[in-house]
């Protein structure tokens, strides 16, 4: 167990809870009238009101690892609050459902009712606003302690108390990292309370402290015209850029020049008649000024070149603060950061049991383009699975930007068993809400996969390697698997995972649809330590005729020679098929083929100086372009 921070925070932190009574302290308006004069005593009464809710809602005594876990975590809040932590990004990743927010909700109302801590002012950092609503109701503070902060006028109408007059300030993640950016915190004015910084920070769910900023040649063109007649010199300069990117073959890095240095024109001045659309590439533009860029395009057949680079989200003085993130010891972002960066505190942790989970793994493809190409079959599958279990309820996670989100309807239109009991929830809404924790079924219809770039761009970040110097192919590799376990444990924790008693989950299936490329099944037993895995057989036809002969073909082929491509002819002559068109409709167009090709993990790509996609080769992992092929 990794050592928690509040030990070498100070004295403040070593507390003792041997003989504390449990008296859950009510919430407000009481609590008002439940402070306390005695040293010690924020943590001591959060720690029994805490331990009072949680033996109420289990039935029972906690684990003595999540008791350790939950008692550090207080501490260390408590320690915050005092102002004698150090300033540390302190990680707490107790998985979900163990009771992190039951003690923010806690510490916040005993934080307000301590007479020794008047004063002292709180900001609650969330991913969503739904959360936030949430947490208000959950909390039930009196609307004159605290306010709400975000870009939406109808959550900041929760209360009409003014940002810098209420003691506990709610706003999410964006709203910070955009009003942070280029500046220390304590300069952004937003933020305080009365004049002064707030003291206690606590972020709720994944911090990311950098982010990829990008601008490919599509977008450079898009600024063209509008920039023409405004401002000519910056629209000359884009062209420039256009064509360098284009030259650079998607390869290396480049020097991007100072925007405003070298054109005289102002952000806020060029931003001026843009569409918002525009708005974000003009940013991007100015954003890239005087770094090294890397250079990349996707593995498929496109043209389209990115210039990529990374910059601090979150500034350095925002710590203190409290990260309450379950995917902490599973991703990799956290690790590479405490690792190279020496300013994350890891807290005890208590992983739970996952002994009553069965992960039953379909090896298929189903990103976004699989969706696209082959969707019919994708949903079929799906809809068998949920009328397999007709009286029970089902969540599915899916892609929303497939199709023009129709998915949930594909579905739907093919059970035959009753459709108002299954539940949809999109990839990027799959974090936070408990909305869904009843439920024993869930669907992962396909990965949360990223562009491969994100994924070098962010072991580039984490671990401090330059755009300039080679980055290993582990680090990536490790950096995508452990953003594809985050989002595993995230998505799966909507459902009734993330209940139980005790150390053990409750009683779940989840069902997982992923090519075996991905190499889920691999850590899907570290991201749940004591579940089972067993395989989701696919009920659709199997291949036959030319269309198996060609797949059996190609997999020998790729298995003979893993980094050579095949050519569409070689195969063509091998099938004794003499005519072009008829092997791209018989064959390559052939659903059956194409989904073969995806389990196979196998793509069209174009070699040579042909146009067109002329030849198949394995998929790159984690990136770059295969050898040879454009």
């Amino acid at each position: 167990m990794a050592q928690a921070s509040a030990l070498a925070i100070g004295s403040a932190c070593a507390l003792r809870h041997e003989s504390v009574s449990v008296v859950q302290t009510p919430l407000r308006p009481l609590y008002r009238h439940c402070t306390s004069n005695r040293s010690g005593d924020l943590a001591d009464a959060t720690t029994s009101s805490l331990f009072a809710v949680l033996k109420q809602r289990g039935g029972g005594l906690l684990h003595q690892d999540t008791a350790i876990a939950l008692r550090e975590l207080v501490a260390t809040m408590k320690a915050i609050a005092d102002g004698s932590a150090d300033p540390c990004f302190y990680l707490s990743s107790l998985d979900p459902g163990v009771g992190k927010t039951t003690t923010l909700i806690r510490f916040v109302t005993e934080l307000l009712g301590s007479e020794q801590h008047e004063g002292v002012a709180v900001l609650l950092c969330f991913s969503r606003l739904e959360e936030i609503a949430r947490l208000v109701e959950e909390m039930g503070l009196d609307e004159a302690d605290y306010a709400v902060l975000t870009s939406d006028d109808e959550a900041n109408r929760l209360s009409s108390t003014l940002p810098s007059e209420a003691r506990v300030l709610f706003t999410t993640h964006s709203m910070v990292m955009s009003r942070c950016r280029g500046h220390r915190f304590s300069d952004v004015e937003v933020f305080h309370y009365l004049g002064e910084v707030r003291a206690v920070r606590i972020w709720d769910e994944a911090m990311l402290p950098g982010e990829v900023v990008s601008l490919n040649t599509d977008q450079l063109a898009a600024l063209r015209e509008p920039l023409r007649l405004s401002h000519p010199a910056l629209a000359q300069m884009v062209e420039e850029l256009e064509l360098a990117l284009k030259a650079s073959d998607g390869s290396g890095t480049y020097d991007w020049p100072d925007v405003e240095d070298a054109t005289g024109i102002a952000l806020r001045s060029a931003r001026q008649g843009l569409e918002q659309r525009q708005a974000s590439y003009l940013e991007g533009l100015y954003a890239l000024s005087g770094r090294c860029v890397l250079l990349r395009r996707p593995h498929n057949a496109t043209k389209v070149i990115t210039a990529l680079d990374s910059r601090d989200a979150i500034p350095d003085d925002f710590a203190p603060v409290v990260i309450l993130d379950a995917s902490g010891r599973v991703r990799s972002t956290y690790s590479q950061w405490e690792k190279h960066k020496g300013n994350l505190v890891r807290l005890p942790s208590a992983v739970r049991s996952y002994r009553n989970l069965t992960v039953h793994v379909m090896d298929k493809g189903s990103g976004k383009t699989t969706w696209t190409q082959n969707g019919n079959a994708l949903a079929r599958e799906v809809a068998i699975k949920i009328d397999s279990k007709p009286d029970e309820e089902w969540l599915v996670i899916y892609h929303k930007g497939v199709n023009g989100g129709a998915i949930p309807d594909q579905v739907m239109g093919l059970l035959s068993s009753d459709p108002s009991r299954v539940h949809f929830l999109n990839w990027g809404k799959h974090q936070g809400t408990n909305k869904f924790r009843h439920i024993q079924n869930v669907i992962l219809a396909g990965m949360n996969n990223h562009p491969e770039t994100d994924y070098e761009m962010k072991a580039r970040h984490y671990s401090g390697i330059p755009n300039d110097h080679d980055v290993p192919k582990a680090l990536v590799d490790d950096m995508q698997a452990g953003e594809h376990m985050h989002h595993i444990l995230q998505a799966l924790c909507r459902s009734a995972v993330r209940q139980g008693n005790g150390s053990d989950c409750s009683p779940c299936n989840a069902y997982i649809i992923a090519p075996k490329r991905s190499g889920i099944r691999a850590f899907l037993t570290e991201v749940f330590p004591g579940c089972t895995v067993s395989t989701w057989l696919p009920t659709e036809k199997k291949p036959k005729g030319k269309v198996q002969q060609a797949l059996l073909f190609v997999e020998m082929h790729f298995k003979d020679c893993p980094d050579e491509v095949l050519l569409f002819t070689k195969l063509q002559s091998e099938l004794e098929i003499t005519n072009a068109s008829n092997f791209r409709n018989r064959i390559r167009h052939h659903e059956d083929f194409k989904a073969g090709l995806e389990a196979l993990g196998v793509e069209e790509v174009t070699v040579g100086n042909r146009h067109h996609r002329n030849a198949f080769a394995r998929k790159p992992m984690p990136f770059g372009p295969v050898a040879g092929a454009s």
